[in-house]
């Protein structure tokens, strides 16, 4: 009796820590430039202005200057003002890495619980200024 509740129980709980884990890895893949189609076509609700830039600005320097670097420019793999934009460039993919990060050879943590939806409009903001401006965010 006992080996059948082994047999059983066994390949029940294996699958269910495969699919949890297939879960997580979702965002999991080689660094290249893609797109998150199901955010991509999310728009800030927030009007790009100079008032929703310097606080984006402000909150990126707080939160955000670790690995992003004083200036936004972080290294080559971190920098926000490059054109190299592994997770997409809209502002639904940038406000979708704030809030869950990423995974895998250069993940970034999630400020879901950190920052409100506000706050990382703000970011979304300053981010996209940075491509308007060459990188001076200003």
């Amino acid at each position: 009796m006992k080996k059948i509740v082994i047999l059983i129980v066994f390949p029940v709980i294996t699958f269910i820590f495969s699919y949890a884990f297939a879960q997580t890895a979702e965002h999991i893949h080689k660094p290249h430039p893609h797109k998150h189609k199901q955010y991509a076509k999310v728009k800030n609700p927030i009007p790009m202005s100079e008032q929703s830039i310097a606080k984006g600005r402000k909150i990126l320097e707080k939160y955000c200057t670790e690995c992003h670097g004083e200036a936004s420019k972080g290294n080559e793999k971190t920098d926000l003002t490059d054109n190299l934009w592994i997770h997409g460039d809209s502002d639904g993919e940038i406000f979708h890495v704030i809030m869950d990060g990423t995974k895998g050879p250069t993940p970034m943590k999630g400020f879901k619980k950190e920052l409100t939806k506000e706050m990382r409009w703000h970011i979304v903001s300053y981010i996209k200024s940075l491509k308007k401006t060459g990188g001076t965010g200003q």
